[in-house]
């Protein structure tokens, strides 16, 4: 009993050395169908992209080796002395004890000598490990069938498959899933997102943070600029009118203000203490214009500030071609206490003068071009800037005064300037005008007067030239009446186009040709 315990206890011990032994080969074959998957497939990504492809290598390998062990032994030193056990020479010669002698099989210790032996051992392996392979490659279906050529082609030369070995390639198409999806089974794959991602969500707040850094400098920056320049002007040319184009209604009783009761109130302390009063801003009556569109968009105080030093006749124009919700917040800025640097008034109006002084064009300088055209020549640029710039149109068209303005005359106006035109130019501008002024005018001239218009125009039809001038004279007669305050301006109560303002054509000061 106590022999198999131990007999089974030696089994054991010997067991897990056994089993290792006999899992070498199998790891070297993993290793080797591994390392020819991972090869093929670095291959096939090259040619065709990630996703593509999957090869699988399936190796069949002989591990098997034939180990052959000789042992040869040498001639003895003490064989002519009657062999190597004592017995073989035994004698009863005199002087032997009896207690060397030995049983039968007992060799002699004296005559034992080492005895010369060789010892040769040889490992015999395969001449061939690999006895055959089997290859399966896995295509995306959507491959083409030149490509599944190729690839064919060229895992059987890297591989270097032997048909005559045995070997196998089987070429699989079926679906592949999304890259997306198996991106994440990936090891070195989420590896890479991983620390991509932490790289870009380090850049991104290194943003954030480099953005924080540079708004609170711009907000330092800014507070400091309003502080040290709190009324400074930008003036800039070009600005959108933004209701405050010089067309503007005046208002009510504007016309005749008088803006000097602000100033003693300015003096008396409710104007620009710091300001000199002798301090007055080079602006001509011809430049409102610009000055009113330089002050487009401008903060009513500061448009106050320039308002304040302008001449008389100058401020009460400039005030009076501001829009009148514009005008009112001006005058009410006017009123109010502020303390402005002399320094700042003087920048202001050098700045002032010098851009008003390289100011150029605006709808005067139009007005003052078509005052030399005649009337035809006045219709078609009128009907060119319609067409191709509806917007000068717009404030250039109110004005220009044109034969079918006479129509909206009152009949008492319309009396005064029948009695103010020749017959004979009547007698020839009533061929260009329509049937409903001629009754009208008809009604304003006496029946003697009708009657020889009628006895003239019975003669025929005169030239184009010569109504063209006739006609011209008659809105050279109205404009005369305009110009003397005798008639009204009609053009001044026609609203501009975009319905904004009425157009402002004062008698005397509405610039219409």
């Amino acid at each position: 009993m106590k022999a198999g315990a131990l007999g089974l206890l030696a089994l054991l011990s010997f067991r897990p050395g056994f089993l290792g032994a006999q899992n070498i080969p199998l790891d070297d074959k993993a290793r080797y169908e591994k390392a020819q998957e991972q090869k093929m497939d670095e291959v096939l990504l090259k040619l065709l992209g990630p996703n593509q492809a999957k090869v699988i290598v399936q190796a069949t390998m002989d591990f098997t080796r034939t180990e052959k062990f000789d042992v040869t032994s040498g001639g003895v030193g003490t064989a002519g002395k009657g062999g190597m056990f004592k017995w073989e020479s035994a004698s009863t010669d005199a002087g032997q004890p009896l207690n060397e002698y030995l049983l039968p099989g007992f060799p002699a210790m004296e005559a034992a000598e080492g005895e010369k032996k060789s010892y040769q051992k040889q490992l015999i392996f395969p001449a061939s490990f690999i006895k055959k392979l089997t290859v399966s490659v896995i295509l995306n279906k959507t491959m083409s069938e030149a490509d599944s050529q190729n690839v064919r082609s060229v895992v059987s030369e890297v591989m270097g498959l032997n048909a005559e070995r045995g070997d196998e390639l089987t070429i699989i198409k079926t679906p592949f899933a999304p890259a997306w999806r198996t991106i994440w089974y990936t090891p070195e794959a989420v590896s890479l997102i991983f620390k991509y991602g932490i790289l870009s969500v380090i850049g991104i707040i290194a943003l954030v943070v480099v953005a924080i850094g540079f708004l609170k400098l711009a907000g330092a920056m800014n507070t400091m600029a309003k502080a040290q320049q709190s009324h400074q002007i930008t003036m800039d040319m070009g600005k959108s009118m933004a209701g405050m184009g010089g067309g503007g209604p005046p208002l009510p009783g504007l016309e005749k203000l008088d803006l000097s009761g602000l100033e003693k109130k300015d003096a008396e302390g409710g104007g620009e203490p710091g300001a000199s009063d002798s301090l007055v801003f080079n602006v001509k009556p011809a430049q409102v214009d610009f000055l009113v569109n330089l002050m487009a968009g401008e903060d009513p105080a500061n448009v106050a500030l320039v308002a304040g030093h302008l001449p008389e006749e100058v401020k009460t124009e400039f005030l009076r071609k501001l829009p009148a919700e514009v005008s009112m917040e001006v005058i009410s800025n006017m009123a109010r206490v502020r303390f402005v640097e002399p320094d700042v008034i003087i920048t202001i109006r050098e700045e002032l003068e010098k851009r008003l002084a390289g100011a150029f064009g605006g709808v005067s300088k139009v007005i003052e071009a078509l005052s030399r055209m005649n009337l035809r020549a006045k219709r078609e640029m009128l009907d060119s800037l319609q067409a191709r710039h509806p917007d000068i149109a717009r404030e250039v068209r109110p004005r220009v005064f044109l034969p079918e303005d006479l129509m909206k005359f009152s009949d008492k106006e319309l009396s005064m300037l029948a009695s103010y035109v020749k017959v004979e130019d009547w007698a020839l501008a009533l061929w260009d005008f329509p049937q409903g002024f001629k009754e009208r005018l008809k009604t304003q001239l006496t029946d003697k007067t009708w009657a020889m218009l009628e006895q003239t125009m019975k003669y025929g039809a005169p030239s184009a030239g010569k109504t063209e001038a006739a006609v011209e004279a008659v809105v050279v007669s109205a404009l005369k009446l305009i110009s003397d305050g005798r008639v009204a301006n009609p053009l001044s109560a026609v609203p501009e186009l975009n319905g904004s303002e009425p157009a402002a054509a004062g008698p005397g000061k509405g610039g219409t040709v």
